[in-house]
């Protein structure tokens, strides 16, 4: 154990004109001992090592609380934002970290305060009870379910030493969730609770694809955009023109999405989408994010926000030269 250096009581000699002390301040050296073996003493031990090398585990620790979600018991944290639950402190703790730099993410990007959410994380399916839906429904909180994907060594963004009680890859979900919830409230909509888990495209209306694939890379794990860069930059000859991300629309509904029909454009296609974002966030800033979404939203085009911006090319020739290049300058190898 690291020792403590002891203190130095020594004192220099006084001129003779000092006063001689008082009997407190005599005193008080020892007053100051006794005190501090009288606090060892009560905490049955040394005071160092109870609350320095081992700190008591307090009741508002990620995770440590536990309560009934449709009559299955589980750990859960809520804060003034989002509600997390999960069938172990550990799983809980983990998911907790993700969202919580989703939600820091989405202020940074979006300049505004993120809406409510209530995460429920589980092994296997699971279903929320009609009862405790209507009450997350009453308290109008954006609520969905997300179950551990079964070879979590599949995972992106995992090591391959990670325990697997500490793999919960909800950072993806997550910030596509938030998404959502987000355009619902623009939309003065109200607020989904999802019973059971759903595929992983279910939203994506009124945004393009494309964009919908940058905020997941944004907001999402750490490692996505530079993951999905590096594929992109392999792909670079097949990517789509910037020009036709920009005046994209998303598909009527009804419609096929003629992106999605092949699932290897479908890739490309996003890719293009989270480079063009983080192009447009490096020149731009990155509350470009959000006025992109306003515009979206609003029923324009990505094209609206570069058309009002400084720091980018306003021909299309242009902007696609200055944008591949970037690419290749930031991410080539």
């Amino acid at each position: 154990m690291m020792g403590l250096a002891p203190h130095n009581f020594r004192c220099a000699p006084r001129p003779a004109t000092t006063r001689r002390r008082s009997a407190r301040e005599r005193w008080r050296p020892l007053l100051l001992a006794c005190a501090g073996a009288c606090l060892t003493a009560a905490t049955n031990g040394c005071f160092l090592r109870k609350y320095v090398y081992h700190p008591v585990l307090v009741a508002n620790s990620i995770g440590d609380s536990t309560t009934m979600v449709s009559g299955t018991p589980v750990h859960v944290y809520r804060s003034d934002e989002y509600e997390v639950y999960g069938p172990t402190a550990l799983s809980v703790s983990t998911a907790e970290q993700q969202v919580n730099r989703a939600y820091r993410e989405f202020v940074k990007h979006f300049g505004v305060q993120p809406p409510p959410m209530a995460i429920v994380i589980a092994d296997s399916a699971f279903a929320i009870s009609p009862g405790d839906a209507g009450l997350f429904a009453k308290r109008r909180i954006h609520t969905f379910v997300y179950v551990r994907p079964h070879n979590l060594r599949d995972a992106e963004g995992v090591s391959a030493d990670t325990p697997e009680e500490e793999i919960w890859p909800v950072s993806s979900r997550v910030a596509r969730e938030l998404l959502t919830a987000y355009v619902a409230v623009r939309r003065h909509s109200v607020p989904e609770v999802e019973t059971t888990t759903h595929a992983g495209d279910y939203h994506a209306d009124p945004l393009p694809i494309w964009f919908v694939d940058a905020v997941v890379a944004v907001l999402g794990d750490p490692g996505a955009p530079d993951r999905v860069m590096d594929y992109f930059r392999d792909h670079l000859a097949d990517a789509p023109a910037a020009a036709s991300l920009l005046d994209m629309r998303p598909p009527n509904v009804g419609t096929v999405d003629t992106i999605a029909a092949s699932r290897e454009r479908r890739t490309i296609v996003g890719a293009a989408g989270v480079a063009l974002t983080l192009f447009l966030v490096e020149r731009e800033g990155p509350r470009v994010v959000g006025r992109l979404v306003d515009a979206l939203l609003k029923g324009g085009t990505a094209r609206d926000v570069v058309n009002q911006s400084r720091n980018v090319p306003q021909n299309d020739r242009d902007f696609e030269r200055v944008w591949r290049t970037w690419v290749r300058d930031e991410y080539g190898r």
